[in-house]
């Protein structure tokens, strides 16, 4: 089978494709507008906070406490709201997304409204008979081995998961939805990751999604042995089908590298309970901007209250206390490129 999926080497090259997204936000970062009001190029949606597993590293059970599990009609309006926007939307956590009630109606939903829909899931439910309706599927694998899953994961379901993988790989058009897993490292499931990825090659996943595990210091892999473990990958996969992402730089620096926050606005998160966050790395001063239950996205969105927290965020120093997130990257490139002197010249 090819291998379709080579999204890899340039998922911050994504926003090029968003050049009214990036021109909004670097106008605001030079004050020639007070707020990006453009929607997210995509947002994080969780279906509920109920979760079967139990990982020691997860960095939800706050939200797990809510119990809380979003409403059908709710879901389908959103969907609707982002697909007038050109929004993406990954549905997640919380808690594991398949075990709403409706899943596989909101999934159908999606498919006939064309809605761009990804999708993070434990893959501890059967979901292969919807799987057309995702542009993409990462699985949240985190071991290598049933005795790996357990320690974990809390609970025995490792080769459920591998059963689930295969299903989904056999169904799913390639061309049409990439399957991927997710494995967060910790420095106890690192010893049988080669042939994991043996396994995974040979069920027919796309690629293998690798992070260091966050705000778990105790067990978090060194840098040293991240950039063993990259080396060890290109070497290892030079030849096999399934390829692989071992994110590093953005995601063990914290405090989002001492700069401004203007790409907060690039996505954001929808919780079960309609609350729609700014990010979620904001543990010492989380931001909500409003709930869905009261509001429409956009009035949300557009708010006077979002424009008052996004001069906030140009701040560099609100960023203290922030953890390790993706949107660093994100700020990286956008504060060389507010930058750029030569930019008439290539």
């Amino acid at each position: 089978m090819e291998n379709y999926w080579d999204e890899f080497e340039y998922s911050k090259l994504k926003l090029i494709m968003h050049k009214e997204k990036v021109d909004s936000i670097l106008n605001m970062k030079k004050g020639i507008i007070g707020m990006d009001e453009l929607f997210p190029i995509s947002v994080e949606m969780h279906l509920t906070d109920c979760c079967n597993l139990r990982c020691e590293w997860c960095t939800d059970k706050e939200l797990r406490k809510n119990g809380a599990t979003m409403h059908y009609e709710d879901v389908t309006s959103l969907l609707l709201e982002m697909k007038n926007h050109k929004t993406g939307v990954t549905i997640e956590g919380g808690g594991e997304p398949t075990l709403h009630p409706r899943f596989c109606d909101i999934a159908r939903f999606g498919k006939e409204n064309d809605v761009d829909l990804g999708l993070i899931t434990n893959g501890t439910n059967d979901i292969s008979n919807c799987i057309s309706a995702f542009k993409w599927v990462r699985i949240s694998l985190d071991s290598s081995n049933a005795k790996e899953y357990i320690g974990e994961k809390g609970v025995d379901k490792f080769d459920l998961v591998l059963d689930n993988i295969k299903k989904l790989c056999e169904k799913r058009n390639p061309k049409e939805t990439f399957v991927g897993v997710g494995y967060v490292l910790t420095k106890r499931n690192q010893k049988s990751l080669l042939e994991v990825i043996d396994i995974l090659d040979a069920l027919g996943v796309d690629y293998i999604y690798l992070r260091p595990v966050e705000e778990a210091p105790d067990i978090k892999p060194s840098m040293e042995s991240l950039l063993d473990l990259r080396k060890l990958l290109a070497e290892f996969t030079k030849d096999k089908r399934i390829r692989y992402m071992l994110t590093i730089a953005d995601r063990v620096v914290d405090e989002n590298a001492g700069l401004p926050c203007f790409a907060h606005t690039l996505t954001s998160i929808i919780h079960a309970n309609g609350d729609v966050a700014l990010c979620e790395k904001r543990r010492q001063d989380p931001i909500i901007l409003g709930n869905i239950c009261n509001a429409s996205f956009e009035e949300i969105w557009k708010s006077d209250y979002h424009k008052e927290i996004s001069r906030k965020l140009l701040d560099p120093c609100s960023q203290k206390g922030c953890a390790t997130c993706r949107i660093t990257g994100f700020n990286m490139i956008l504060e060389q490129l507010s930058k750029v002197h030569t930019d008439k010249f290539i």
